[in-house]
């Protein structure tokens, strides 16, 4: 029978204590949509399902709220890495200078929308 070294040992240890953390430290679900266009901040709920649209240099983005879930329907980015990129906890369109990301409410918020 092989017995365990001392490296194995703590390679494991390491491992229990990383995975014990990341279960202890699990995110709350994020409640809030917050997407930054041109400079202005906006606030949605995840709660409130709709498509919403952003105007950037290169026309206007479109971001889908479904099921507490969010996504880039339509973009005039020419790689259209974004809409490809699917449902998402952090959303951009760097073309077309649209960033989206959730979280939980409470941040800074320049204009919300209901």
């Amino acid at each position: 029978m092989l017995r365990p070294h001392a490296a194995d040992i703590a390679a494991f240890m390491i491992y229990a204590a990383a995975l014990a953390l990341s279960l202890l430290l699990v995110p709350e679900r994020s409640d809030t949509l917050y997407v930054e266009a041109d400079g202005v901040e906006y606030a949605y709920s995840l709660s409130d399902d709709g498509i919403h649209s952003f105007t950037g240099p290169l026309g206007v983005t479109e971001i889908e709220i479904r099921d507490g879930r969010a996504r880039v329907v339509s973009s005039p980015c020419p790689n259209g890495t974004c809409v490809r990129s699917g449902w998402s906890d952090m959303l951009c369109c760097l073309p077309n200078r649209i960033i989206a990301t959730t979280g939980k409410t409470g941040g800074d918020v320049n204009a919300v929308s209901g």
